[in-house]
């Protein structure tokens, strides 16, 4: 499943609970625009740590960080290909 579409899935089921009708575009704001607040964020960090198997630093735990599925996106795609980098790396010292 492509990154913006899960987390656009887990934002409607899990924190507009099915009562808002809000459409969420790639550039909408997420927390400036009120959608999630600060425990929402802490719910989007989870799932997304969960979901794309990916580990958040406290710095980047931020509005600007994750205010748009634009900006999620493109954090998670750079973690995912430094992943790639470091686990070949890992992977070989643990033998």
């Amino acid at each position: 499943m492509e990154i913006k579409t899960a987390v656009r899935q887990f934002i409607a089921e899990n924190v507009l609970l099915g009562v808002h009708q809000t459409v969420i575009e790639d550039a909408t704001p997420l927390v400036t625009g009120g959608l999630i607040d600060s425990i929402g964020m802490i719910g989007l960090v989870t799932f997304l740590e969960a979901r794309f198997n990916v580990e958040f630093v406290p710095r980047e735990i931020n509005v600007h960080s994750l205010d748009t599925l634009e900006q999620i996106d493109e954090l998670i795609r750079k973690k995912l290909a430094g992943q790639g980098t470091g686990a070949a790396d890992n992977g070989q010292t643990t033998r």
